[in-house]
């Protein structure tokens, strides 16, 4: 298919999301724009996973560590100054009086985010399978403890609350549009290739004058990045910032997102975190209407075990979406 042909096929898709997009913040409720938008931030943590552990293919348990320290971020800079001069006394004096937007925080939570990403991945990627594993999931429980115990930064256990409502579904949909364009784009060019030729046969790469550490260190900091991003989303979600939020349960689930998708595929990460979310509300009204809470865990899990010993490439395998496969179906002009 022509590649002009193409792009304008990309470009409607795009508006009629968009739209999509309007219509629901203009004349949806509330609880449907709360689950749109936890959908996007879903969308941005599944993708950017994908990219370090799919696409890369290093074992990671501590994602939303990242995600924790990207949320503290955006809470601290966007927390109103009393409070933080009130319950942040370990914070530098001239911090106090700063109260920034969601798109300087977003990206300053990013960025934060990236920074403790190359520092610990230097360290941390040096070790491969079951040990990066470990090691990573190391990563998540100290960041777990730091928040509890860092009182006068974080108010542990309390967490940080009277949180602004920055994040609506313009922000989370811009910012998982960009998450899918720019890992796509990554997955597509030289690094990309790189990255999948490191992760099917290290040495061989190597070997070929592939600097394996280096482009590992890269997926890693970039999918930081992006889950910093989805962390200063959720922040001003929720309006509330606690260690308990960022830990075993979403780490989870955003793996389980990432497998049923297909380790590999940004397309399967989409669809994966668009149809979790929403079988996740649907299980939530359904335990609230028989008040037996749980049922999500086993239903998740069953999943889980059923796609890896059926189909253990996920929906998408390594394949992504084409407008070249869509007309065999449609028609399209």
């Amino acid at each position: 298919m022509h590649s002009g042909r193409q792009a304008g096929y990309t470009f409607m898709a795009l508006g009629l999301f968009f739209l999509g997009i309007y219509l629901l913040s203009a004349y949806g409720n509330h609880y449907y724009q709360r689950v749109g938008n936890l959908m996007m931030i879903y969308v941005i943590l599944t993708v950017s996973l994908n990219l370090s552990s799919g696409i890369m293919g290093i074992s990671s348990l501590g994602q939303i560590g990242f995600m924790a320290i990207g949320a503290y971020v955006a809470a601290i800079l966007t927390l109103p100054p009393g409070l933080k001069e009130r319950w942040l006394t370990g914070l530098p004096h001239w911090m106090h009086s700063i109260q920034t937007g969601l798109l300087p925080a977003m990206l300053l939570a990013g960025l934060l985010a990236a920074v403790v990403a190359f520092l610990v991945g230097i360290v941390i990627l040096r070790l491969q399978g079951v040990f990066a594993a470990v090691a990573t999931l190391g990563f998540l429980i100290i960041v777990k403890v730091i928040a509890e115990n860092w009182m006068t930064v974080t108010r542990g256990g309390r967490g940080l609350s009277a949180l602004p409502a920055y994040t609506n579904l313009w922000w989370t949909s811009t910012a998982a549009v960009v998450t899918i364009y720019a890992v796509w784009r990554i997955l597509k060019s030289p690094h990309g290739r790189s990255m999948i030729a490191v992760r099917e046969h290290d040495l061989a790469a190597q070997s070929v004058g592939i600097n394996a550490p280096k482009i590992r260190l890269l997926a890693f900091v970039i999918s930081a990045f992006f889950t910093g991003i989805a962390g200063a989303l959720w922040a001003n979600l929720i309006g509330v910032v606690s260690p308990g939020s960022f830990y075993l349960w979403l780490t989870l689930l955003i793996i389980i997102m990432m497998v049923v998708g297909g380790m590999g595929s940004v397309t399967g990460s989409v669809i994966s975190a668009v149809g979790f979310t929403i079988l996740l509300e649907l299980l939530r009204g359904f335990e609230n209407k028989i008040a037996m809470y749980g049922i999500s865990y086993i239903i998740f899990a069953v999943v889980f075990l059923l796609m890896i010993i059926f189909r253990p490439e996920g929906i998408m395998g390594d394949r992504e979406f084409s407008w070249r496969n869509v007309r065999r179906i449609i028609p399209l002009p």
